[in-house]
């Protein structure tokens, strides 16, 4: 049974030290991305779909504020709607986002490390003022080998959007399927932060994060075999860190 201690034990720590890509996945190898301008019916008068959403394939994070023990033991499942509104989640099961809002819809992911953050809080009150504070976790998920529904963000004036324009196209990937636990490499967060034993805050645009290896993760790469593990995140920390893949549009401002 894996511990806190062994996960966050300093031998089973690598780290993401470009931004350019945890911040923006869709740069990292692996990725596919195909917006809805490509998709097509086919003319096909048998197709029943409304629009034509876009997909993405690749890395991704998700913010959870459960025990991480709990999360890389059992992964990501669906959030059920209640049975009298089947009918309405069967719709935005297939569609992936209705006004691009997926709700409790799908496993929700982002391909921002930084636009997590917010999933990972949690709130409580004092004097009638809500406050929040980070007591959660965000994760590494490899979602090669799925395809989400691609949204873009609700709020393209935030400043998180401004600062990575990205995001007004890609925000949300929103999964209609479960995310396994051996498909989550692990648990990021800011060098330096206690994040085992006290609440605290990210900074706002972490300039590297700690990758707290799953010792459940598994994955095949190209022309090699199975990988898990340390051996396996080390081949993905590799494609997140390497330098060819910085931008020179929307690099760091």
């Amino acid at each position: 049974m894996l511990t806190e201690v062994e996960l966050f034990d300093r031998n089973n720590l690598l780290c993401l030290d470009n931004p350019a890509n945890f911040q923006n996945t869709m740069n990292v190898t692996g990725a596919c991305y195909v917006p809805s301008s490509w998709t097509t019916d086919l003319s096909n008068e048998w197709v029943l779909a409304t629009h034509k959403p876009s997909y993405f394939s690749g890395y991704i994070f998700r913010g959870d504020v459960r025990n991480p023990l709990e999360i890389l033991e059992s992964g990501f499942s669906l959030s059920l709607d209640v049975p009298d509104r089947q009918n309405r989640y069967l719709y935005r099961l297939v569609s992936g986002a209705s006004r691009g809002n997926t709700g409790r819809y799908g496993v929700s992911t982002s391909v921002c490390a930084s636009a997590c953050t917010r999933y990972a809080m949690n709130m409580f009150s004092v004097h009638n003022m809500s406050l929040r504070y980070f007591d959660g976790y965000i994760y590494l998920i490899d979602a090669v080998d799925f395809k989400g529904f691609a949204i873009p963000s609700l709020r393209p004036n935030d400043p998180i959007a401004i600062r990575f324009p990205h995001l007004r196209e890609v925000h949300e990937v929103n999964f209609p399927n479960p995310i396994p636990n051996f498909k989550i490499v692990g648990v990021v967060y800011f060098p330096g932060v206690n994040s085992v034993t006290e609440p605290t805050m990210w900074p706002e645009y972490p300039p590297k994060l700690m990758l707290a290896v799953n010792p459940y993760y598994s994955a095949s790469f190209v022309y090699e075999q199975e990988k898990t593990g340390m051996e396996a995140a080390k081949v993905v920390v590799d494609r997140f860190n390497d330098p060819r893949d910085y931008p020179h549009d929307w690099v760091m401002v």
